[in-house]
């Protein structure tokens, strides 16, 4: 591709201020990014949290100039520069020292470091989770990775529970208590033929699976599967015919989370007390969703 860079050596350092300031002091390459607060706040979130690793910071000498640049560790070396010294004991970062022909073949350095490709995904940490636990093995990884995002959207928006965000979600495979649920989402969910059931959905599934698990995995297969036999009042039938309707646009206006989640208990409800239903009926702010029978 007609860009060269060499490797010159590595060295593993204990963090100290002095450490940190003299790399922050090096001309950050062209190629870096602007600095983002919600990465700074996350990495520092993960240093006083004491769950660091090693950080991977990259510098490079250009032979036209003989300048030196920092190429990688720009995040993680100006947030340990706010904290002034007062950082964990014990941490440590690994310098890596190249040489480059010019500086666009220092470009072409700075894309060997996280490439797009390589990086881990939401799917892959969701992946980590689950793969700790042998009960959820036969679980597909998509469909248990939807389930826990549902599961989470009701503990949080419906119930209120304090739980955690983002990646750190994926604990919830942790809860033995869960697994079950787990198991019997993964055989029903499938993001290719049942893409209607988002988080709001799911996140019912759950609420009712929790209520009555056994008549939870019956109605639920015949919303999946545009069940409830020839009667189109059936609950079930009703409320997949408005799901699918939301999946492909044909809908009046697009429903909030809220009011998908109500819905599904509506219908639930009308299944459970073995009513008919002839439509989802308007959504009422006020009044929320029902309590689940």
């Amino acid at each position: 591709m007609g860009h060269h860079f060499k490797y010159v050596s590595s060295e593993t350092v204990d963090l100290t201020k002095a450490v940190v300031d003299g790399f922050v002091a090096l001309p950050g390459s062209a190629t870096e990014r602007s600095l983002k607060p919600a990465r700074i706040e996350y990495l520092q979130d993960v240093v006083l949290g004491g769950s660091a690793v090693v950080f991977q910071w990259a510098q490079a000498k250009v032979t036209e100039t003989g300048e030196i640049y920092r190429v990688n560790g720009q995040h993680s070396s100006y947030m340990l520069s706010q904290l002034n010294g007062q950082f964990p004991n014990g941490l440590k970062v690994h310098k890596d020292t190249y040489e480059v022909d010019n500086l666009a073949s220092l470009a072409y350095l700075f894309r060997m470091f996280d490439p797009r490709t390589s990086a881990r995904s939401v799917h892959d940490v969701a992946g980590a989770y689950q793969g700790l636990h042998l009960s959820l093995k036969d679980v597909p990884k998509m469909t248990a990775k939807m389930t826990i995002d549902g599961t989470s959207w009701f503990l949080k928006i419906v119930r209120g529970d304090n739980i955690p965000s983002g990646d750190d979600r994926y604990e919830l495979f942790n809860n033995a208590k869960m697994h079950p649920f787990i198991r019997m989402a993964g055989g029903i969910l499938n993001k290719i033929k049942t893409p209607e059931f988002t988080n709001p959905v799911i996140g019912a599934m759950y609420g009712t699976w929790e209520r009555e698990p056994v008549e939870a995995e019956a109605f639920w297969s015949d919303v999946a599967k545009q069940g409830g036999g020839n009667d189109s009042n059936h609950p079930a039938a009703v409320l997949d015919t408005w799901l699918v309707a939301i999946r492909d646009k044909t809908i009046e206006k697009k429903p909030s989370d809220r009011e998908i989640y109500r819905a599904c208990i509506v219908a639930w409800n009308a299944y459970r007390h073995h009513r008919t239903l002839d439509k989802i009926g308007k959504y009422d702010p006020k009044k929320g969703a029902p309590d689940i029978d």
